[in-house]
């Protein structure tokens, strides 16, 4: 019998360590080849209704905007964004997730939506992103920064700040009061982050909120009904 324990590293990779009973480590892997994992060997399709935040952040960015969706997984937000209208960009650090986004927007004839395979902490990420996008910015984070350290949370946080035309940074997280409810995929790394911390984080980077909420019923999946917070912020 086996049990899963996530521990980070002291870079921006998370390592996983499956362990037996026993004590004695067996495996361990990085984030990107657990994602790669993960996302490589995923059968289910990819689901054509968004999550309910995609869904309100769709409502509220600019008609014109480019959303930005840094950790995009399996482009099912990404994927839904450009079928609203959206030019989309939709980056994350496994390759496997990226040719999964790629795959199904090829299926389902979609062409607003490009990919790119990088990592939250290079340095060249910014630029990357100004290069492969036009007009306005909506850097759009979901179910992202909880599932890292809070070294690349701060990453992220300078890379958004450093993106040029940036109108809104759109994110959703697991906060503190969420550590002991019941989650469905347990071996993922979580880190549940108070909000007021978070915030007090973003302000450094020049960012303030101009919309804030916190609570269960926004992000239910079967049993996990996740107590989230969400934020839109703008440049101070």
């Amino acid at each position: 019998m086996q049990e899963k324990e996530r521990a980070k590293s002291s870079s921006s990779n998370i390592c996983f360590i499956a362990r037996e009973h026993s004590g004695k480590n067996f495996m361990a892997e990085t984030a990107a080849e657990y994602w790669n994992r993960y996302y490589g060997t995923r059968t289910s399709p990819v689901p054509n209704i968004p999550s309910q935040f995609a869904a309100f952040v769709a409502l509220e960015a600019a008609a014109d905007a480019t959303i930005v969706d840094i950790g995009c997984g399996s482009g099912r937000d990404s994927l839904f964004f450009a079928n609203a209208g959206f030019n989309v960009l939709g980056i994350d650090a496994s390759s496997a997730a990226v040719s999964l986004c790629q795959h199904t927007a090829e299926e389902r004839g979609i062409g607003r939506a490009s990919f790119l395979c990088c990592n939250v902490d290079d340095p060249a990420l910014a630029d990357r992103i100004s290069a492969s996008t036009t007009g306005r910015i909506v850097v759009y984070a979901r179910f992202f920064l909880h599932a890292i350290p809070e070294e690349a949370e701060l990453a992220f946080l300078k890379t958004a700040a450093a993106v040029k035309d940036v109108d809104l940074l759109a994110i959703e997280f697991r906060t503190d009061r969420d550590a002991q409810q019941t989650k469905v995929t347990d071996s993922h790394y979580r880190r549940f982050i108070p909000p007021l911390d978070f915030l007090a984080r973003a302000a450094r980077h020049g960012f303030s909120p101009v919309y804030f909420t916190e609570g269960f019923g926004y992000a239910k999946y079967r049993n996990d009904d996740a107590h989230v917070a969400r934020v839109l912020m703008r440049k101070a």
